[in-house]
């Protein structure tokens, strides 16, 4: 941080002795002042060499703070995930770390670099498996061989790999959840192909399938010094690192070398028209364009002054036009995309209110072909320029920056003096030149045109601008828990019967059917580590309404659910529900075991037997759909309860089991009054029933919405 204070400290420092040395001449307009050329660029540059083994290696000492920083590049990506098993590389590169080496566990490891105020990374990219080392320079000889086990000896413990699946199951449940997030996803997987290993989206059915054993082999078949990039940079001898770097990674014995990812994707650019409904928003988000070109492109130079004219800035033609004049833009952006190992995309996007949604890509259109029929004139191409050459210093202002990007560009083959060249490439860029790039790699009857929103508030419909296609972004379901269980006539006919064997046992007889419940209880959530304390209660009353109270530390919130609608409130704010939310109150509703041994004749209610599990008999239930399976003991009672469904804080989907215990009377059932959730075997919550009723007179005033926000 020193290194990059003291230089934008010694720019500002130039640049007020320049104006300073202006003042004199007594200008009369800021227009007038006439300023130095910028100095040269010095880029430092690093020892490069490689080890026996085909390791290579970047060295850059900088001696101005006691630190170093080590990074790893390893030939390997995201886009080798088999089909079946996507996200397996993210597990790896996330696993590496967390998971901890043959000889330290991921906690320890945490311990050991916390007391040296270190940190050790790892993770995965599309195209490349990364590694990063902090350390102060006195603890290096430490740290280093615990960062080269990191990288050679992994664990993969089988703990956090179940966290980590976690995590990742929590990430897909909520992917739908951001409108942009959405559009980008979406847009790029259209432009690649939905067949192209760019455009695979991890599921909870691929995550499920990774297994420990998958992360190893995935270790074993990429992880060799003849795979790996090592950069070191900060407070060091060069003689002597090389000798320290010798000795933790000289015996790694060489393997198979792996090739720069070469990944298919579609290359023929066809014109599109594609929407996905958002109706919970009120923007409408707009994609428009086509694949870019790579950074090996001999025009990849003036496509950056291109990009800076046309979407760059506060100053650039969208910005001005579409956002500053017409107003049509909440944010508006757009250039033509370069990436390293394949094409880019050109793409031009905003944001902007539902209603002003058609306008919008009209007015996105317009710009696309302004930049190719006017291109810039001097003062655009001036502005232009100038602009990326000043950030371009502030982007390599330390020697960890150059030393990461240098080895950027050498994983990817680019020349050795691409970094040093991109100043002189950009100031020689001609008006000429950006104008033909424009002609060249913009075509505006090959666009594929993506709107997300609300489609009702839209001023016209996005068929107007051709015939569409709509994309369905739903995220498929977790398969169910247990084995498959055929609803054949005998299975449903055992299944019936044990059903009502736990009925007949549970109910006293009763012939009455379950039609409401109310439960007070006391809850205990267990949350980050801690025991959090509430009280709940709740009434059902069949077949779709519900009222929950809870009471909590931070306040009490409530719930209310009454057919399709619902809101929630806490803290005298009220929301209302959405659709996944009101389903998922319902879906809980429907499992509760009362209901299910309550209505065991109801047409509605499917039963099948599923064999048996230890002691107990299983019975798969399906009610109005929602499924789940009921573990009965030798009693009769239902024992144990299985589903696929959420976490009640993360929603992330998992296997849930209740287990219920402590069977007492309650209204001349016999009922458990303990109830512990675990959602892939980790306890979440447990429930002590302080009070139970079964089919009282409920007063329907609760489920009212009048109050709703």
């Amino acid at each position: 941080m020193l290194s990059v204070f003291r230089s934008k400290t010694t720019l500002a420092v130039t640049m007020a002795a320049l104006v300073a040395s202006a003042a004199p001449a007594q200008v009369k307009s800021y227009k007038d002042i006439k300023f130095s050329a910028l100095p040269e660029f010095k880029i430092p540059k690093p020892e490069i060499y490689e080890l026996d083994n085909g390791m290579k290696v970047f060295l850059l000492e900088d001696h101005e703070l006691p630190l170093i920083q080590v990074f790893v590049r390893v030939r390997t990506g995201s886009v080798y995930d088999p089909g079946d098993k996507t996200g397996l590389g993210g597990l790896v590169g996330q696993l590496q770390r967390e998971g901890g080496t043959q000889a330290m566990s991921g906690d320890e490891l945490n311990d050991f670099l916390a007391v040296r105020a270190a940190s050790i990374e790892t993770g995965m990219s599309s195209d490349f498996g990364s590694a990063s080392m902090n350390v102060l320079a006195e603890d290096f000889d430490e740290v280093f061989p615990v960062f080269a086990d990191v990288l050679r000896k992994p664990r993969f413990a089988e703990d956090k790999l179940e966290v980590a699946k976690v995590q990742e199951n929590t990430s897909i449940s909520r992917r739908n959840d951001d409108i942009g997030g959405i559009t980008g996803r979406e847009f790029n997987r259209l432009i690649y192909g939905l067949d192209s290993p760019l455009s695979r989206l991890t599921e909870y059915a691929t995550i499920a399938a990774i297994a420990k054993d998958d992360l190893a082999a995935w270790h074993k078949q990429y992880y060799h010094p003849n795979n790996t990039s090592l950069g070191i940079v900060g407070d060091f001898d060069t003689a002597a690192m090389k000798t320290k770097i010798r000795n933790a990674f000289g015996d790694w014995q060489k393997g198979t070398p792996a090739a720069l990812p070469n990944v298919a994707y579609k290359k023929d650019m066809e014109p599109g028209r594609y929407f996905i409904e958002k109706s919970d928003v009120e923007q409408a988000y707009v994609r428009l364009g086509h694949l870019g070109m790579t950074v090996d492109n001999p025009d990849y130079f003036a496509a950056q002054v291109l990009n800076e004219v046309f979407g760059g800035g506060f100053s650039s033609r969208l910005f001005s036009t579409v956002r500053s004049k017409k107003g049509l833009a909440y944010s508006v952006f757009g250039g033509i995309g370069a990436s390293y190992a394949r094409q880019g995309v050109f793409q031009v996007g905003l944001s902007t209110k539902s209603k002003t949604m058609a306008e919008s890509v009209r007015a996105l259109e317009e710009e696309i072909n302004r930049i190719i029929d006017t291109p810039p004139d001097e003062a655009e191409l001036k502005r232009a320029k100038e602009s990326i050459l000043n950030s371009f210093v502030f982007n390599y202002d330390s020697p960890s920056e150059v030393l990461s990007q240098q080895m950027l560009y050498s994983y990817y083959g680019l020349p050795a003096d691409f970094l040093e060249k991109y100043r002189s490439s950009i100031e020689s860029v001609t008006g000429e030149q950006v104008a033909a790039v424009a002609k060249k790699y913009i075509h505006p009857d090959k666009l594929t045109l993506l709107v997300v929103g609300k489609p009702a508030d839209f001023d016209e419909p996005v068929a107007t601008f051709g015939a569409v296609t709509t994309i369905d972004i739903a995220i498929a379901p977790p398969a169910e828990t247990g084995a498959a269980v055929e609803m054949t006539a005998e299975n449903m006919k055992r299944g019936s019967a044990l059903l009502a064997e736990a009925a007949k046992t549970m109910s006293g007889n009763t012939s009455k059917p379950v039609e409401s419940l109310q439960m007070d209880a006391a809850v205990a959530l267990h949350m980050g580590g801690q025991q959090i304390p509430a009280t709940q209660n709740i009434t059902y009353s069949l077949p779709d309404k519900v009222y929950a109270t809870m009471k909590l530390p931070m306040g009490e919130q409530m719930v209310v659910v009454n057919g399709h609608d619902g809101y929630m409130s806490m803290g005298g704010q009220q929301q209302a529900l959405g659709e996944e939310q009101i389903e998922d109150m319902l879906d809980q509703m429907e499992r509760n075991v009362l209901f299910l041994v309550g209505n065991s004749g109801n047409p509605d209610l499917r039963a099948a037997a599923a064999g048996e599990e230890g002691s107990y008999r299983v019975v798969a239930v399906d009610f109005k759909g929602t499924r789940s399976r009921l573990f009965l003991d030798a009693e009769g009672r239902v024992a144990k309860q299985t589903f696929q469904g959420k976490h009640p804080f993360t929603r992330a989907p998992g296997a849930v089991e209740l287990s219920f215990s402590d069977f007492r009377d309650a209204d001349g059932w016999l009922v458990p009054h303990k109830h512990v959730m675990t959602v892939d075997g980790q306890e979440v919550l447990s429930i002590d029933v302080n009070s139970l009723r079964i089919n009282p007179v409920v007063d329907q005033k609760l489920f009212a919405l009048k109050d709703a926000a």
